[in-house]
């Protein structure tokens, strides 16, 4: 009986699909495999049995092996959907952006309703530089799981990046309704917050979050919501301490040249925004304030020097703005994402330049600039 119970147990297909699907959701694809080749031998249990060869080959990260099984799948069979969101898995680990969304779109025209679809999506569309897709899948998550607390994180830091500050702020608020638990989101709330005109909110913010996130960066942003609501001495008290504690923190750095440019000490708030600036050069409000500071110590050319750099820079800033929507308008547009790409790197921003010119070869897999553009990155 024992043997016969064995032999029962392996010879259906459903039973060895089942064991293979629980094997990958452990983690374990290649045993899981071993599974597969009876399902995929019987017409009835084909196609699901392709379908999680092709999940085993990307959680190998083999995506060249998941193609050939999802090409067998029935397009007009009932597990047609599946198959064109794991094509747009397929074509998305390989970095393929542009051509995953095509195949994800043709997943939600059957499946509609499918969160997953709708938030890998996202993902393709954040990666293509197309926000607008990437927000209107978000949108379309959180209708669907409103639970979802790393959903609404996601849309409040897009909101955030494209400087909708309005829309930010309530999806940062929902997240952390939903898990407090969140540090680093907490901490991102309350700059928005501080950009709001809503630094005693913003302090709250930053007080539940003391400990989770670098000490020298709340406190930083503690100083700013301070001086904001004219509490110079508090101010002063906290950013003392820290700089005991860091004392080449850059954003600490800048928050008591702040308050030394208001307490009549311009001396000392240029000299910290020296060495601010020496760490973050291309930062056009440190600019600005230094150029303030050297004009009321009498040193007019290098004064001027620094106003003329932080409105060149507040005008590269606004450029990347308008390129951004460019962007999000052409998603297929190679050349709007180089160009990003070189406006990033001219800014002193590698990694964001790189994502760039990584979008626009998923446009066009054979554009130069863009395969210069990451060579050059990586040479630096």
């Amino acid at each position: 009986v024992a043997m016969g119970g064995r032999s029962w147990w392996r010879g259906r297909p459903g039973r060895h699909l089942a064991e293979a699907e629980r094997l990958l959701d452990a983690g374990a694809p290649a045993e899981a495999v071993a599974w597969l080749d009876l399902p995929a031998s019987r017409p009835a249990t084909r196609d699901r049995a392709l379908l999680l060869r092709a999940r085993a080959a990307l959680a190998r990260r083999r995506p060249a092996e998941a193609v050939a099984p999802l090409e067998q799948v029935d397009p007009r069979g009932p597990w047609a959907a599946e198959a064109a969101f794991w094509k747009g898995r397929t074509l998305y680990a390989v970095g393929q952006f542009a051509r995953a969304i095509p195949w994800y779109r043709a997943a939600l025209a059957r499946r509609p309703d499918d969160a997953e679809i709708h938030r890998w999506l996202a993902a393709a569309a954040y990666d293509l530089g197309d926000r607008d897709t990437a927000i209107a899948a978000l949108r379309e998550v959180t209708r669907l799981q409103p639970d979802d607390a790393r959903a609404w994180r996601t849309l409040a830091l897009i909101y955030k990046e494209n400087r909708d500050l309005a829309q930010a702020e309530p999806a940062y608020r929902r997240s952390l309704a939903l898990d407090p638990q969140q540090p680093r989101v907490r901490f991102e709330w309350s700059e928005v917050l501080v950009e709001l005109g809503r630094p005693a909110e913003a302090e709250r913010q930053l007080d539940a979050s003391r400990g989770g996130i670098p000490e020298a960066d709340r406190v930083a942003l503690l100083a700013r919501c301070r001086l904001a609501r004219g509490d110079r001495d508090g101010a002063r008290a906290v950013l003392e301490a820290a700089l005991t504690q860091a004392p080449s923190h850059p954003g600490l750095l800048a928050e008591q040249a702040v308050l030394d440019q208001a307490m009549g000490r311009p001396a000392e708030a240029a000299a910290r925004l020296d060495r601010a600036l020496a760490a973050q050069p291309n930062n056009p409000q440190w600019l600005y304030q230094r150029g303030l500071a050297l004009r009321m110590l009498g040193r007019a050319a290098e004064a001027q020097r620094d106003l003329e750099r932080a409105a060149e820079l507040n005008r590269d800033w606004a450029a990347m703005a308008a390129l951004n929507d460019e962007a999000a308008q052409h998603p297929d547009d190679p050349e709007v994402r180089c160009r990003l790409g070189r406006l990033c790197a001219r800014l002193g921003l590698p990694e964001l330049a790189a994502s760039w010119y990584r979008a626009a070869l998923a446009c066009d897999p054979h554009c130069e600039t863009a395969r210069l553009g990451l060579a050059t990155l990586r040479s630096r």
